[in-house]
């Protein structure tokens, strides 16, 4: 979520939300049951369906990640294999690596990312992100 409202539509869902409670606050008196309804919905509609919502896409999306998956970097790039494929995705091929509070995820095009979380990496995740960012050429 903290991707999320740093984008421009994470913007937009916070001022929905502020004007949201600035009409709750000036036309609650005098608004019918329906209207109150709507606005309390539009008050918790991005603050709290929108992540609950995500979070079950999230669980559905978790259930269908291959099992035994393994990655492994060297001087070629990125490697990965599973139970039932294996590919090598080299250095120039990474699109780009965002390094969160607590994990790296190393994008190999525009919607297809691999998570490594602070428990992987431990107390090597500030050397391995130097030395991905350096082997995939991007900027810190």
């Amino acid at each position: 979520m903290r991707r999320t409202y740093r984008s421009t539509a994470g913007v937009c869902n916070l001022v929905f939300t502020a004007a949201m409670f600035v009409l709750v606050f000036r036309f609650w008196s005098t608004a019918s049951d329906m209207y109150k309804g709507l606005m309390l919905i539009g008050c918790i509609l991005f603050p709290v369906i929108q992540p609950l919502v995500i979070y079950g896409k999230a669980r559905k999306q978790a259930a269908f990640l291959p099992k035994g998956m393994e990655l492994g970097f060297d001087e070629r790039g990125l490697h990965v294999k599973t139970q039932d494929a294996a590919s090598d995705i080299p250095w120039s091929d990474i699109k780009n690596i965002v390094r969160e509070f607590h994990m790296i995820v190393i994008f190999s095009d525009d919607i297809h990312g691999y998570i490594l979380t602070d428990r992987m990496l431990g107390e090597q995740k500030q050397a391995f992100y130097e030395y991905i960012i350096s082997r995939a050429n991007l900027k810190k």
